[in-house]
C-alpha cells in the first residue's frame, strides 16, 4: 500500500490518490484549517476496503473531529486557494533571493529549474508550495 502525507502541497496543489496513491494524510491543523485554531488530521482514500477499515476505527475509537472542529476546518478550508498561491509566490520570491547570496551555496525548493525533481513537480502537481 502507498501512503502519501500531502501535508505541504494540499489537496490545492496535488491529488495524489489520481497518482495511484492508497492513502493520502493531510495535516488539518497545517493548511487545511489556516488559522491554527483547531488540531486535525485526515485520512483519505478511494478504496472502498481500506474506507470500510477507517471508518470502522473512527467510529469505535472516537476518532471523529467533533462539530465546531469540523466547521473550523471549512472555514479554513475556503480560503486554502489564497493562502497556498500567496505561500508559493513568496517561497519563490525567497529562493531567488537566496540563490542570489554570496554566503548560501546552494538552494534546494523544487520550484526552482535547479532542482531535480522540478520536472516531476510540474508533471505531478499544480504548484510547487512553500516548503
Amino acid at each position: 500500500m502507498l501512503f502519501v502525507d500531502n501535508t505541504f502541497l494540499s489537496p490545492y496543489f496535488q491529488n495524489p490518490l489520481t497518482l495511484g496513491a492508497d492513502v493520502v494524510v493531510h495535516s488539518g491543523t497545517r493548511f487545511l484549517g489556516g488559522h491554527n485554531d483547531a488540531i486535525a488530521g485526515f485520512l483519505v482514500t478511494n478504496n472502498e476496503a481500506i474506507d470500510e477499515k477507517l471508518r470502522f476505527i473512527i467510529k469505535t475509537t472516537g476518532a471523529g473531529l467533533a462539530p465546531f472542529d469540523s466547521w473550523l476546518i471549512l472555514r479554513g478550508i475556503k480560503t486554502l486557494a489564497v493562502r497556498m498561491e500567496r505561500a508559493q509566490e513568496n517561497a519563490i520570491k525567497l529562493a531567488h533571493w537566496l540563490e542570489e547570496q554570496k554566503l548560501v551555496k546552494k538552494v534546494i525548493y523544487p520550484g526552482l529549474p535547479s532542482h531535480p525533481g522540478y520536472e516531476i513537480m510540474k508533471k505531478q502537481s499544480r504548484g510547487f508550495g512553500k516548503d
